[in-house]
């Protein structure tokens, strides 16, 4: 959905599956769209015409500056584990469980409900007590809590863990854009807690606010659950700081504030995202498109990971030690330094890296947090000019990766680098090794029908970032709106010096493609099935460390695709 205006915050109303995706759909064109200046482009001044936000203090620190500065060995302060909800054989008996079959919804819906809430953290381990802020839109409601753990459970989306008696949630004061950095942060007061306790098994987690009221439509607030036992050999990281990026709740996002135009929508966003607000909109639909149908597909195919989160990550960068492989979704868009370096570590170690997905650790962010460690923001200038906390540290500029300040293009991690948004097309297949495509009919030449889009990623050209012994999976030459030549999208992978087998899918539709609940609407049944084995394959081979020693890539030389070319659009 489009940024709203001062108090449109909230959408209610019987919509349909299919209004809502098309909806979502116009959403991401609006975040995304090339054709619509980048937040701060074509300024140095970023907020200089900007209407004036509410008198207060700069909410990004100098303390955010100092944490990311620090080197990986170090952790920072976050909440400590004082029980265990992993033992031995946990993944396998939470399968056996009975699913819930309403929530979360099979076609994405990112509309709230007439009761929206916060939590006052993303990410949460066994024994920690979550705070729960609700605020009712109509005059006060009933409404019950729902921790839902979102997994595959005899074809369900999801098992209900834990609920809460009867709430009463009333009305609470909208905040409104406030200081230098145009913060959204509400201030409503405590309407419950919730204890994360042994009976909650590591995963993704909505927690559903679910009114009494059988016609009202329910809102979700996603949490992570982290382990405090066993370890699973992958580690999905969930993007929590792309949702709040795209968080527009109050009519402020990252990408756009309020106004009439793209210019004057540009000139208000916000450059902190607060935490403390309902995650609503576009940041909603990161969750659900993005990382949703991975936690899905790894339930369905018996693959037990633990989840954790790019701010989590940034706290405590070893959890990534030892994994056979860590995983992506759909659009983890936003990585801090310390969660970048920790990525890179644990490929230099083994470990595997697939990305599901495309637009990966595009923008460096930085996370202000409050004395106990929890995130109270994410801070993203876009343009050194305008952070200057960052200039005794250059390295921790919030600015793209691959920019000349930072020059740590993330396709030398990942293979691919950003390409085009806005767009949609077909892969056809280059290569397909018989490792990664068993169980396929694919041969070079075949096309997968639909699955390229929203945002793609490609191998560089010659000079670029890309390794050299990337070898080129899947390609498509896609036309770009506004301009003149297409875009080249590929799936790739490379095996790394130490090992590491590389995976890049280079779209973000491919995870919620394995789910049929893109916004563009599900794709032919025979792309679903050969993404499905394509993707078991490959994290089949993962599940071991050093992948990439036992399936070394065969380069390929950069696709000759005549006018097709990389270019420099991202969201």
């Amino acid at each position: 959905m489009r940024a709203r205006a001062p108090g449109t915050r909230r959408a209610a109303g019987p919509w349909t599956a299919t209004t809502l995706a098309a909806l979502l759909l116009l959403g991401l064109v609006a975040a995304c769209d090339p054709a619509t200046p980048p937040p701060g482009a074509g300024s140095t001044t970023g907020s200089t015409s900007a209407p004036a936000a509410r008198p207060g203090p700069p909410a990004a620190s100098a303390s955010s500056v100092t944490q990311e500065a620090l080197p990986i060995s170090q952790d920072l302060p976050t909440p400590a584990a004082t029980c265990t909800n992993a033992t031995d054989g946990w993944a396998a008996a939470e399968e056996r469980h009975p699913g819930v079959g309403d929530v979360p919804p099979r076609q994405v819906r990112s509309a709230a409900g007439p009761v929206v809430g916060y939590l006052d953290t993303a990410t949460a381990v066994c024994g920690q007590r979550v705070t729960v802020r609700l605020s009712a839109t109509r005059g006060p409601m009933d409404v019950r809590l729902r921790a839902l753990r979102v997994g595959d459970y005899g074809g369900r989306g999801a098992r209900l863990v834990w609920e809460s008696p009867v709430l009463t949630a009333r009305p609470h004061p909208e905040a409104v854009p406030t200081g230098p950095d145009r913060v959204v942060a509400e201030h409503w007061p405590v309407s419950t807690t919730l204890t994360v306790d042994a009976t909650w098994p590591p995963g993704l987690y909505l927690v559903e606010v679910r009114p009494v009221d059988p016609t009202a439509r329910p809102s979700l607030m996603p949490l992570v659950v982290q382990t405090s036992g066993t370890r699973a050999a992958y580690l999905m990281v969930a993007g929590d700081l792309t949702w709040h990026a795209y968080n527009e709740y109050g009519g402020t996002s990252l990408y756009a504030g309020p106004g009439a135009t793209p210019k004057e929508r540009n000139a208000t966003r916000s450059f902190v995202a607060s935490t403390a607000r309902p995650v609503s909109g576009d940041g909603l639909t990161q969750v659900l498109a993005m990382d949703v149908p991975l936690v899905r597909f790894l339930g369905r195919h018996h693959l037990a990971a633990d989840v954790t989160t790019v701010s989590s990550l940034d706290a405590v960068p070893a959890q990534v030690d030892g994994r056979s492989a860590v995983l992506l979704g759909g659009h983890t868009e936003y990585w801090t330094a310390r969660s970048y370096d920790a990525l890179v570590r644990a490929r230099d170690a083994g470990t595997n890296l697939a990305s599901l997905g495309a637009n990966e650790i595009y923008w460096q962010a930085r996370i202000e947090r409050d004395p106990h460690g929890l995130p109270v923001g994410v801070t993203v200038y876009r343009l050194a000019t305008l952070d200057t906390l960052a200039q005794k540290a250059p390295t921790t500029t919030t600015v793209q990766w691959r920019s000349r300040l930072l020059g740590r293009d993330p396709a030398a991690l990942v293979g691919v680098g950003m390409s085009a948004v806005g767009v949609h097309g077909s892969y056809t297949v280059r290569t397909a090794p018989a490792w990664l495509f068993a169980g396929t009919s694919l041969r070079p030449g075949s096309v997968l029908t639909g699955v390229v889009g929203y945002e793609v990623d490609a191998v560089e050209p010659p000079g670029g970032d890309t390794p050299a012994n990337t070898q080129v999976l899947l390609q498509a030459v896609v036309p770009v709106r506004s301009r003149s030549r297409p875009s080249l999208a590929t799936a790739a992978y490379h095996s790394a010096a130490s090992g590491a087998g590389v995976f890049a899918a280079g779209s973000t539709y491919w995870s919620c493609d394995l789910d049929a609940t893109c916004p563009n609407g599900p794709v032919p049944a025979p792309t679903v099935a050969a993404l499905d084995r394509i993707t078991t394959n490959l994290l089949t081979a993962f599940a071991a460390p050093r992948a990439g020693a036992r399936h070394p890539s065969v380069a390929t030389a950069y696709p000759a695709l005549g006018q097709a070319s990389a270019g420099d659009d991202a969201s």
